[in-house]
């Protein structure tokens, strides 16, 4: 295994949503301005084309320190709140961290 401390990290966040409620989720990811507070070097909202029920977030962090450093940040547990109540109270959230071995 790889020290992932120095290298980017790239993460993917993919939240089950109601059919019906994803534009919700959208529009509060982007009133919240949820990617810009990250902190992420680089990040994309996306929804599933097949599925408007999976709402998908790619993010790419320049360390595992950075990705941390967000997951211990507090504003995180006031956006998975504004998230579960744009979505209806029903959220499905799994994610993968990934580490980039080569660009």
């Amino acid at each position: 295994m790889c020290n992932t401390w120095n290298m980017t990290i790239l993460t993917i966040l993919t939240l089950r949503v109601p059919r019906d409620r994803s534009d919700d989720v959208v529009r509060y990811y982007r009133s919240a301005r949820i990617l810009e507070e990250s902190g992420a070097a680089s990040a994309r909202l996306c929804v599933d084309a097949e599925d408007s029920g999976n709402v998908v977030v790619v993010a790419e962090w320049p360390d595992a320190a950075a990705y941390e450093a967000w997951q211990g940040a507090p504003e995180r547990e006031e956006f998975s709140r504004g998230i579960l109540g744009a979505a209806g109270g029903a959220v499905d959230a799994g994610g993968q961290v990934l580490q980039v071995l080569e660009e």
